[in-house]
């Protein structure tokens, strides 16, 4: 009686899972640096967010007279904004409204455990978006 044997030998078996490691450890890498400029880019948009609720406060102020010629403008805590905008946990900063001749310039400060965003306005990319680090903090409304 003729035996046949039917099966894949241990070296075999051992290649194919060499073979998908090196796949998984070439994706991997690439997975890794998608998910931290998506990071950045979520980062981002919720700064824009926040300054956004800021020139709402802004214009309100000033429609009001807080904000005038004479006092220059307004610095805002992120505690100053609950009305205009979602505090969510981890997230701090603050927004400085310029006020001169009738306009306003808005430059704000954001940062949680992992980014910061310092001294920027709504014209930033997420390569503005830097890592934290060892900074403690860093001065909010100059």
């Amino acid at each position: 009686m003729k035996m046949v044997k039917k099966g894949f030998t241990l070296i075999e078996l051992l290649a194919v899972i060499v073979i998908l490691a090196i796949i998984m450890l070439i994706a991997g890498q690439n997975i890794f640096g998608i998910m931290g400029e998506a990071e950045k880019g979520a980062f981002r948009t919720e700064f824009l967010s926040f300054l956004d609720s800021a020139q709402t406060a802004a214009q309100f102020d000033i429609m009001n007279g807080v904000i005038n010629a004479s006092n220059g403008g307004k610095c805002y805590a992120m505690s100053d904004l609950a009305d205009y905008f979602e505090q969510k946990d981890g997230y701090n900063g603050s927004v400085r409204v310029d006020y001169d001749n009738g306009s306003y310039t808005i430059t704000g400060w954001f940062y949680n455990t992992k980014y910061m965003i310092d001294q920027k306005d709504k014209t930033l990319t997420t390569a503005d978006v830097q890592d934290l680090g060892t900074t403690t903090g860093f001065d909010q409304c100059r």
